[in-house]
């Protein structure tokens, strides 16, 4: 498994030469004790000449500096670029897909704690700003696979041996998905009673004889223009699919077997091969 760069925590930079580089060697620090977890890798967008850690002073300084020769070594042999393979389901999914934090009333914008959620890893921060020093962040996706999500970036290396870090190792695991019990028969279908409502329900019907499939909740509104099958997928099971072939763009919203986001989209993919 790879660390992935938190390149916000950054910004702002440190004040000087010294904090820079004490916030360096805590980064060290901090993926050693990940090592400990069979993290192999740090994942950076950017050059080091690009990261600058104070005014003038890059992480790439750092590392050329004799002084700290073993220290940049070190990180010049971790480091993995760019954030994201090219050609992979996750490019894509990042082109579809706009991510956010928070801070007070600003929202800003993201790419490493968002490849941390693509890639169901853990994200890596410099601890210049005390804002870092959290192991857990609300994450906001806008996009097609909208929602809030919570993803960890370790900044201490005391971090790697709290819940939430210890917790996001279960998302290494293979993917075990549980079936529905249910006949599908009996699985209870809602669809309001709109225009179309008839085509629906023959295709909620053939959904239902999927084993991961628990219900069809209700249908959604027309989406005419929506050129993709999974409209969107929560990390409650619930997966809303959209009718393409279809002018209005009928859709409905299912309940899943889906215990968290990798199962279900898991499972997302797993309908939309059987049934776009």
């Amino acid at each position: 498994m790879e660390l992935i760069f938190n390149e916000q925590s950054v910004v702002p930079c440190a004040d000087d030469l010294s904090a820079a580089c004490s916030a360096v060697i805590q980064f060290i620090k901090t993926y050693k004790e990940a090592e400990k977890h069979e993290f192999r890798r740090i994942r950076y967008e950017k050059s080091f000449d690009r990261i600058e850690l104070a005014p003038d002073f890059t992480l790439n300084d750092f590392c050329c500096n004799p002084k700290f020769r073993t220290y940049g070594g070190l990180l010049l042999g971790l480091a993995r670029h760019p954030f994201i393979e090219n050609d992979s389901p996750e490019e894509s999914r990042f082109i579809n897909n706009d991510f956010y934090i928070k801070r007070g009333d600003c929202e800003i914008q993201v790419e490493g704690l968002g490849i941390t959620y693509l890639y169901k890893s853990i994200g890596i921060s410099f601890c210049i700003d005390s804002f870092w020093e959290q192991i857990r962040h609300r994450l906001y996706v806008k996009g097609t696979e909208a929602g809030e999500y919570d993803v960890v970036a370790i900044s201490h290396p005391e971090h790697c041996n709290e819940a939430d870090f210890l917790k996001h190792k279960e998302l290494w695991k293979p993917i075990e998905l549980v079936e529905s019990k249910i006949d599908p028969i009996n699985k209870p279908i809602a669809l309001r009673d709109d225009h179309g409502k008839d085509k629906l329900l023959a295709f909620a019907r053939r959904l239902c004889h999927s084993p991961y499939v628990v219900e069809i909740v209700n249908s959604i509104p027309c989406n005419p223009h929506e050129s993709l099958f999974i409209r969107t997928v929560k990390d409650n099971g619930l997966i809303e699919i959209v009718l393409t072939n279809t002018d209005k763009g009928l859709g409905l919203v299912l309940q899943s077997t889906g215990r968290n986001m990798q199962e279900t989209q898991e499972i997302a993919k797993i309908l939309e091969e059987q049934y776009s």
